[in-house]
């Protein structure tokens, strides 16, 4: 018996389970494909939101950067699925265009953090005095990041979660 047949077994075994307890197994939700804007069609609000994320971003970062007197290399701003943000040995800095909808607070957040980055690329107490230092309520922004994150995940084609005198409070 081949690992394909092994797998094929498991399939229909938990397919079978899933039919006959519907309150356990609830039925998959059909997955979408993202698709690239065609040429000549206009690439839709995902990419006007993706824009301004980017120009949100790279303005917390020329702030930041220049109040902690740090430099850096480029800033990308992507659709990452795991990560908030990240800092290369080249000292590029990455973050996701998903935090563009995030209070200002818990954008400025990990925008300190990625930057701390450049001094101590670890996590150690080093780097997180550093990160205290910038952001002595560093805590609570990187809670609510943690109790938010499937809201800010879900943001795609929806408006942004803040607007002033209108946002979910960082408490």
């Amino acid at each position: 018996m081949s690992i394909n047949d092994v797998c094929r077994d498991v399939r229909l075994f938990l397919n079978g389970l899933a039919r006959e307890l519907p309150d356990i197994f609830p039925a998959p939700r059909p997955r979408l494909r993202p698709c690239a804007p065609r040429a000549g069609r206009p690439a839709g609000p995902a990419a006007a939101e993706r824009k301004n994320a980017k120009e949100i971003i790279r303005a917390r970062v020329e702030y930041w950067a220049s109040v902690l007197n740090l430099e850096y290399g480029r800033v990308f701003v992507k659709d990452q699925r795991t990560l908030w943000g990240s800092c290369s040995g080249k000292k590029n800095l990455n973050f996701n265009w998903r935090l563009a909808a995030a209070p200002p607070e818990a954008l400025d957040y990990v925008v300190i953090h990625e930057l701390c980055h450049l001094r101590e690329m670890n996590h150690s107490k080093r780097f997180w005095a550093l990160v205290l230092a910038a952001c002595p309520d560093y805590k609570v922004r990187r809670r609510w990041l943690r109790d938010n994150c499937a809201l800010l995940r879900n943001t795609a084609g929806v408006p942004p979660l803040y607007e002033p005198g209108g946002a979910p409070a960082i408490n």
